[in-house]
């Protein structure tokens, strides 16, 4: 007991030790006291592979669950906690092939919680001549205006190679473009508001079958629309696809 070790121990160094029958405690001596020595040692509060420990309450150990995908830690109400990046991050919120035998792709129900959407589609080749058009929440009326390599007013962006009567990619019969790494690219800013126009910025490379060389397109458009973009069609003027993917991100 702790009077026995008293009784025993009549003058106590720093560092003694001494076990308590009585009590299943272990003792030292500080120099000025016995102390008890804490040999529970802290329970360990996590479950799920990724968990974190943090202090809740100032010396109690919690468990923080690991986060979703893309998720970030951040701090809410004092204490740590995961959430969805509020800038920065690019999110893939659409993708897929393009729609072969068809000349059209469409994604709708786009969502219009980011700040930009960037659109990107590679390997593309067509069945016959033609020019790569995105076209916007359906607008078919001459309400596209843009500028680059070439100009035009139409009722689709499009992008266009050095030529006039050139499209950016020419697949002819023989389709062997669908080897030339085919690549274009859109950028919608602030494609969500209600209150302006929308505008685009674009680039492109692509090579005909007869081609040596690839045609480069680049430029920057506006839509005479206030309408949030909700839906993006993927386009070929002529013939249909016969390959291709997408992929649409979210830019916050």
């Amino acid at each position: 007991s702790a009077a026995a070790r008293d009784a025993a121990v009549t003058s106590p160094q720093e560092g003694n030790f001494a076990y308590l029958k009585d009590t299943n405690v272990t003792t030292y001596y500080t120099g000025s006291a016995w102390a008890n020595l804490d040999t529970t040692g802290m329970t360990n509060p996590m479950t799920t592979t990724g968990d974190t420990i943090y202090s809740s309450s100032g010396s109690t150990p919690a468990r923080l669950g690991i986060g979703s995908t893309g998720q970030v830690l951040t701090v809410a109400g004092g204490v740590p906690s995961w959430a969805t990046a509020s800038s920065g991050g690019m999110t893939v919120i659409a993708s897929g092939n393009l729609t072969t035998g068809n000349n059209t792709t469409t994604l709708s129900s786009i969502s219009t919680s980011y700040n930009d959407l960037v659109l990107v589609v590679r390997d593309f080749y067509a069945s016959s001549n033609n020019y790569f058009q995105i076209r916007i929440n359906g607008i078919t009326t001459s309400s596209y205006g843009y500028t680059g390599i070439n100009h035009s007013a139409v009722n689709t962006f499009s992008l266009m190679g050095e030529g006039a009567s050139t499209s950016i990619y020419t697949t002819g019969t023989s389709l062997l473009n669908q080897d030339k790494d085919n690549f274009v690219q859109f950028v919608f800013q602030d494609y969500a508001n209600t209150a302006t126009d929308k505008t685009v910025t674009f680039n492109g490379v692509a090579r005909a079958d007869s081609d040596a060389f690839n045609k480069m397109s680049f430029g920057t458009g506006q839509c005479q629309t206030t309408s949030a973009i909700t839906s993006i069609s993927i386009i070929t003027s002529d013939g249909t696809f016969s390959g291709g993917s997408y992929i649409l991100y979210g830019v916050k």
